[in-house]
């Protein structure tokens, strides 16, 4: 990437006689990462890669987002967002390798550190001036400032997010004798409240798919294990504690009280009206509440259940924003656009819109923020509770992240699914052969 590092005499001299510090301007860039003039005239294009623009339960919120940054701050400031739809969030890496300049990616967390290496992504404290990061960041849930950090700085802040939760369908309970709004808080009452739903209505207790990827990690670091270490030099999931946390799961399967199928399969079972509970992200819950009113039952919700008396530990889904600016003027462009969409106004629109989490927890009792839609939409509190033990989701060390993911969900599905499978020999061999790539 080639970063441009002089200013313009003119501009120099300006900036120090009259000591501009609006609009994203430093006057000393000994003090921080130098930031770009913007101008209201001739307005700064930044792009931005986006794969909820191309889903279509979110594409209205998201668009909504952007031309309300255009037509507000970035008509004040003087930048303009050209979204581009990322269906497979591989657009960006296509463009990037092919010389267009890519300013902002809503990326997933996974992969984070590949980019980082490979495709010129930036950390904010080398771009943006760390007052205003400091500022910014105030109302913002620490847990959550967590999630995009590798080796202690911020390769992504938290975008659009959500942990998981347990829906449940008050009407099943109901038929099978249960009380929805009492619901199970262990695994072990999860499996006996599936049988027993099962038992009574035909109709699956329970959706957990063995593909679904984030969820995995919570169960594995609820039961007290490891999934990357601390350091991200190795993988610690085979541990006594995430092969029981796996083993659990799989007796689920096995014995009837965990439906087959995908991540969207168990969720369309669910709005269908026939599955008793699933455990997916809060941004399905807009669908759901819609089918369950349509439906004629009622939608319930619980935190993530967990081991015996282990507090359960949640993970996060979703997206960060990451940047690769190749201008002080992109610097101060880019930097408005996300205090935008991670600011009062951007959070609002994100999860009355989109669906996903507030990461400003304080909007959901602001009522000029989000609590009238909170009031409307109760469950969202149960996963603002869980935020305040939530640990970040894996981001995978190094160039072999991709494969690194696969392997993991390879393993789990595996070791989930196949009857005779041994779970712990399994998990063993992927453990080995993810650190013979970390190493």
């Amino acid at each position: 990437m080639n970063r441009t590092k002089k200013r313009a005499p003119l501009l120099l001299a300006l900036t120090a006689a009259i000591g501009l510090t609006g609009c994203g301007v430093s006057a000393d860039s000994s003090n921080g990462p130098e930031q770009g003039q913007l101008d209201p005239a001739n307005p700064t294009k930044i792009t931005f890669y986006t794969y909820s623009l191309a889903a279509p339960t979110m594409k209205p919120g998201m668009e909504m987002l952007i031309k309300e940054f255009n037509d507000t701050v970035g008509k004040e400031k003087g930048v303009v967002v050209e979204a581009v739809a990322d269906a497979t969030m591989q657009q960006y890496k296509a463009d990037i390798s092919a010389g267009k300049q890519v300013d902002i990616v809503q990326h997933p967390f996974s992969t984070l550190d590949s980019s980082r290496l490979s495709l010129g992504f930036e950390a904010y404290e080398d771009v943006f001036p760390a007052e205003e990061l400091e500022a910014h960041f105030e109302g913002i849930s620490p847990n959550a400032l967590e999630l995009g950090k590798i080796d202690g700085k911020m390769y992504g802040l938290a975008f659009t997010f959500s942990t998981p939760i347990v829906f449940l369908n008050g009407k099943l309970f109901e038929e099978a004798g249960l009380d929805p709004a009492n619901p199970p808080k262990t695994w072990e009452e999860i499996k006996a409240a599936s049988l027993k739903i099962k038992e009574a209505t035909g109709k699956d207790g329970f959706g957990l798919a063995p593909n679904n990827g984030w969820t995995t990690e919570s169960l594995i670091l609820s039961n007290g294990a490891e999934v990357l270490a601390e350091d991200r030099k190795s993988v610690k999931f085979a541990s006594p504690e995430g092969i029981e946390a796996i083993e659990m799961w799989k007796d689920l399967y096995l014995k009837g009280a965990s439906a087959p199928g995908t991540d969207s399969e168990v969720s369309e079972q669910f709005m269908a009206g026939n599955l008793g509970m699933v455990v997916t992200s809060t941004a399905l819950y807009s669908g759901f509440k819609k089918a369950s009113e349509a439906g004629g039952w009622e939608v319930y919700g619980t935190g993530l259940p967990q081991f015996g008396d282990k507090p359960s530990i949640p993970v996060n889904s979703g997206s960060m924003l990451a940047v690769r600016p190749d201008s002080p003027s992109k610097n101060a462009a880019i930097w408005e656009f996300i205090k935008f969409v991670t600011g009062d106004r951007g959070y609002t629109i994100i999860t009355s819109q989109i669906g996903y989490l507030p990461l400003r927890t304080g909007l959901a009792d602001d009522p000029n923020g989000l609590k009238d839609f909170i009031d409307q939409n109760p469950l969202y509190r149960i996963n603002l509770e869980q935020l305040s033990r939530i640990k970040p989701v894996a981001i995978w060390p190094g160039e072999y992240a991709t494969e690194i993911v696969t392997a993991f969900n390879d393993a789990i599905a595996k070791s989930v699914m196949t009857p005779d499978g041994d779970v712990s020999a399994i998990l063993t061999q992927a453990q080995q052969d993810i650190n013979a790539m970390i190493q």
